[in-house]
């Protein structure tokens, strides 16, 4: 491997690391939230599941939201030998709505993310 090739190696797997170790504090949101822990979520992730719900935003958006984040998870995932979710959109609409019925107040990150983990473990 060539110097360049070693260097790209370790940045790599220094913010694969890095992901990670986000991902591991996301997992448990109510820990999370307890701890302060932030995390910078951006776009329609910081909306409230009861905001999204008055049409605020139009599901297409939230969808293509959701497909980013979820793309990203399955991103970090593949890259620490983790199993991937590897789902249809109309399932992971399903489940979403699922996990934003459960908890309205919870942003819309927090959902995708426990919609992923349900899913994840089928």
């Amino acid at each position: 491997m060539t110097e360049i090739g070693y260097s790209y190696a370790l940045s790599w797997r220094r913010v694969s690391a890095a992901m990670l170790a986000l991902i591991i504090l996301f997992v448990s949101p109510c820990r999370a939230e307890s701890a302060r822990v932030r995390i910078n979520i951006a776009g329609l992730g910081t909306e409230r599941c009861d905001e999204i719900e008055t049409g605020r935003a139009s599901k297409v958006d939230v969808m293509k939201w959701v497909e980013g984040f979820w793309s990203g998870l399955n991103y970090v995932a593949a890259a620490s030998g983790q199993k991937q979710s590897i789902v249809d959109t109309d399932l992971i609409i399903s489940e979403l709505e699922k996990a934003c019925r459960r908890r309205p107040s919870q942003i819309l990150a927090t959902a995708a993310w426990n919609a992923f983990l349900a899913l994840n473990e089928k």
